[in-house]
């Protein structure tokens, strides 16, 4: 009785357990059918991605070879210093006195390879001349460097490479690393399998797995990394269906170029062609035997083996990889002595592979704003970044927020890190070199150069005096020029709001000062009785004409810079009084083409004459004296030298702090505060002051030249105490800048004298 209830139960889960495996075989082979109709392996032409560059850089006449950094620029670019003569597309050499170059071919542009010579006297490029023929050539430029590049929603390059170009050695080597059996399995391998669990259970963890190159390959591009048995299932039946559907060389091709090999920066470096030239600025031909077993190595743990980020790991990585060729047989046991022998030397270095995340995502939005639809994919973008002064840039920030934090241990204490942003801009074009929105794209995306608004504080004082000077140019009282006399004393101004009698930074008062001397020490009482003198509309005018587009206020407190304002703004408006008065528009694209490369939109600048040349001039020369005798004189102690013009800018409660700068070409702002408008107790010369000057250092050149003078200036001596022209008797004079018509023309009349002086002016007297 009971031994037929058992066979009856047996036979029962016997009928059960073939009916489970028939159902799982149903399933696996419809499942296994839906993927041999939806599995597509992808071809090189299958949504390329956009692609995003750097501005070419110029090879022009007056070219500081300090301030260009052209040896750094070459090695971004893979280019390859020789002793020899220069006789290969990438080749260059350095003398004393000039630089040959054989510049690469740009097949996207039809620009064939060429070599050229750039001769140089004390630093500096006095022409730039064709080889063989020794005649000059306008313009040159050096190919523009791939900063950047999206696919769907990751940022990632990559650059197909089919399989018959694919050194042999280098798939030797990776099929040796990951799946010795390739060629007799079937898409998964029980070998393989069988091993890497006898190696685990011995082991007693997971130190090696089963997965064959095309569940790989299946993996990354059907399937989440997630682990689990199912999507393991998964895997592996697509895997046999792609064995199925493609030959073994249309599944190796694919892997090589799909396979994910670490980071640069933000961007995902995808397939061997690609990390060829990321991590050692070659093509996979030129790779060396140790250099492919370092990419063949990277395939196990590409974070953890980047020769970028871990130089010892990688090398180990290595040695191993090679020790296995070398027992392969795919490599001599000298080639083994000499490779392993070889420090892995990584070009171009760590810091040229990252992008620049925050001005990637300006680019895009801007494309996305002029096109007014999404982005096609295989657009390229050119953009105006300078890759050298972006990374300047983002050290700089990185660098100076640290040493801040060091030495207020108040700020390191803070609930939230201490922010800052920094812009570069060419103020002549309006091309944004470097934009730097934070400390940590990864941690915080927000954009204080171009998102933030916050109030400017002393930065605003200059457009006081810039339309006070257009109003003096224009014949409207009070004909103010640098050297008029301000009253710094106490003062009440009375409004709707009631009753505001502004302080200085110090809560001192000086008496009469010069205009001039109120600038350069950021006084506050003499800036809002200009204000009031010229009139808000006036100011607010000239403030709409610099490009600035933050709400203003209608009473006195713009003179101190109330207004929220953006970092991007405020640079661009400094610009154009460095650009002698002209605004232009910035922007980060200069173009761009589809994947067929037709053009499909180019960069017009957007210009206005804001305000006069000759009113920029004068606030110019007034902030060089901020420079070197104002707020930022520090500047000179941390050694600045030549023509260069700045304002600090400090709010009220020291939540913000300031500085904006520049030079004949370029201007740098910068912003330092915490994203909760927590005050950070610091000015801007304090905080801001020291982050510009790094950038400013390494853009540039060691002796900036003077500032352009328009027409229509005029110098005259001075006594600064009465603003008076100086005579003789006067113990002091400086000579100050003035509009035609507008210059003093009584004599100090404080110190006496100018007898002389007025027989001179009258008789025409040397």
């Amino acid at each position: 009785m009971r031994s037929s209830l058992f066979n009856r139960r047996l036979k029962r889960l016997a009928v059960f357990g073939c009916s489970g495996i028939a159902g799982l075989a149903a399933a696996l082979g419809l499942y296994g059918a839906y993927l041999a109709t939806f599995l597509e392996l992808p071809k090189s032409e299958d949504h390329p991605p956009l692609r995003l560059y750097a501005a070419p850089f110029q090879l022009k006449t007056g070219l500081s070879l300090k301030a260009a950094r052209l040896p750094e620029r070459l090695q971004r670019l893979g280019y390859r210093a020789v002793t020899g003569p220069v006789t290969a597309p990438g080749d260059y050499q350095f003398t004393p006195s000039s630089l040959t170059l054989y510049l690469h071919a740009q097949p996207d542009t039809h620009i064939k390879a060429s070599m050229v010579t750039v001769e140089f006297e004390e630093g500096v490029a006095i022409q730039v001349l064709s080889e063989p023929d020794r005649s000059p050539i306008f313009p040159v430029f050096l190919e523009p460097e791939l900063i950047s590049g999206l696919r769907g929603a990751s940022r990632q390059v990559r650059e197909w490479i089919p399989l018959s170009r694919i050194p042999p050695r280098l798939v030797d080597a990776v099929l040796a690393v990951e799946d010795r059996r390739f060629y007799s399995h079937v898409g998964i391998d029980p070998v393989a399998i069988g091993r890497a669990v006898w190696r685990n259970l011995t082991k007693g963890g997971v130190v090696q797995g089963g997965s064959t190159i095309t569940q790989q390959l299946a993996k990354n591009l059907f399937y989440s990394p997630q682990r689990t048995f199912v999507r393991k299932v998964k895997e592996a039946l697509a895997a046999v269906v792609l064995e199925t559907k493609y030959r073994k060389q249309d599944i190796l091709e694919s892997y090589l170029n799909e396979i994910y090999l670490g980071q640069a920066g933000f961007v995902s470096i995808y397939g061997v062609g690609e990390a060829a030239h990321r991590y050692f600025g070659k093509s996979l031909q030129e790779l060396t035997a140790g250099e492919i077993a370092v990419i063949a190595g990277l395939i196990k743990g590409p974070n953890t083996y980047a020769p970028t980020k871990h130089l010892a790991l990688a090398q180990q990585r290595r040695d191993v990889v090679l020790r296995l060729l070398r027992d392969l047989g795919h490599v001599t046991e000298e080639e083994w002595r000499r490779a392993v022998n070889q420090p892995v030397r990584v070009a171009p270095p760590d810091d040229a592979l990252a992008d620049a995340p925050y001005f990637v995502d300006t680019v895009l939005k801007q494309v996305e704003e002029s096109g007014g639809t999404p982005l096609p994919e295989g657009l390229r973008i050119d953009s105006t970044l300078d890759p050298l002064v972006q990374q300047a840039a983002a050290e700089a920030l990185e660098n100076g927020l640290a040493r801040l934090e060091r030495s207020h241990p108040p700020l390191k204490k803070a609930e939230q890190p201490v922010q800052g942003a920094v812009v570069a801009l060419d103020p002549s074009t309006g091309a944004i070199l470097a934009l730097v929105g934070g400390r940590d794209y990864r941690i915080s995306q927000f954009n204080r150069a171009v998102q933030a608004r916050r109030q400017a504080g002393s930065l605003f004082k200059p457009f006081v005096y810039l339309a006070a000077f257009e109003a003096s140019r224009n014949g409207k009282q009070p004909y103010l020029t640098p050297a008029s006399l301000l009253a710094d004393e106490p003062v009440t101004f009375e409004s709707e709001a009631g009753t505001w009698a502004p302080q200085n930074y110090d809560r001192q008062f000086r008496g009469n000062v010069t205009l001039r001397h109120a600038l350069e020490q950021s006084l506050n009482v003499p800036a809002v009785r200009v204000a009031k003198a010229v009139g808000i509309q006036s100011v607010n005018d000239v403030v709409r004409q610099l490009g600035v587009t933050a709400p203003l206020t209608d009473d006195l407190s713009v003179a101190l810079g109330s207004p929220a304002v953006s970092l991007l703004e405020m640079t661009s408006a400094y610009g154009a009084i460095a650009n002698g008065g002209v605004w232009v528009r910035p922007t980060t694209v200069r173009a761009t083409s589809d994947r067929d490369g037709t053009a499909l939109w180019s960069a017009v600048p957007d210009r206005r004459q804001a305000v006069s040349p000759q009113a920029a001039y004068l606030v110019t020369s007034l902030l060089e004296g901020v420079i070197q005798r104002g707020t930022a004189a520090r500047a000179k102690a941390l050694g600045l030298t030549g023509a260069v013009a700045g304002k600090t800018g400090t709010t009220d409660g020291y939540r913000d702090a300031w500085f904006i700068g520049y030079a004949s070409d370029a201007v740098i702002g910068v912003w330092v505060g915490f994203d909760d408008e927590q005050p950070v107790r610091l000015t801007g010369a304090q905080a801001a002051l020291p982050i510009w000057m790094d950038v400013a250092r390494r853009m540039f050149p060691e002796q900036a030249p003077p500032f352009p003078q328009p027409s229509g200036i005029v110098v005259r001596a001075i006594d600064p105490k009465t603003g008076q022209l100086a005579t003789s008797q006067c113990p002091e004079q400086v000579n100050e800048v003035f509009i035609d018509g507008t210059a003093p023309d009584v004599y100090c009349e404080v110190h006496g004298g100018g007898l002389w002086e007025r027989l001179r002016q009258t008789f025409g007297f040397s």
